[in-house]
């Protein structure tokens, strides 16, 4: 009984930490980009007036395009690890905690460890 508490405390914990670090990477992803790009704007804002071709896109344009289409992608990214994994995997996790008898612990604050 003991040790299916402790598992089961231990596997929502690797689950919560995943959950987080897929989060995280996905927002350094996001973050480390805007910021070259603003950094990139203050620096060189000539490579970045710099036309495509005879129109009046620039390479800025094309670069903040970019940027937003890789904030939707990792929304959609993250929505669909969440819809497809994470509900799952947190359903099956607070299953296991509830049958040890973890869960009414973690509702009080305590955990055996």
């Amino acid at each position: 009984m003991k040790q299916d508490y402790l598992e089961s405390v231990q596997r929502f914990k690797r689950f919560v930490a995943f959950r987080n670090k897929v989060g995280l990477i996905l927002s350094l992803v996001v973050l480390v980009c805007y910021y070259a790009f603003v950094l990139s704007i203050g620096l060189f804002p000539d490579i970045l007036g710099y036309r495509v071709g005879p129109s009046a896109i620039t390479l800025g344009i094309i670069l903040g395009i970019f940027l937003i289409v890789l904030c939707i992608v990792a929304t959609g990214l993250y929505t669909f690890f969440a819809n497809w994994y994470f509900d799952k995997a947190q359903k099956e996790a607070i299953e296991d905690l509830d049958r040890s008898g973890a869960l009414e612990d973690l509702k009080n604050g305590e955990v055996r460890e």
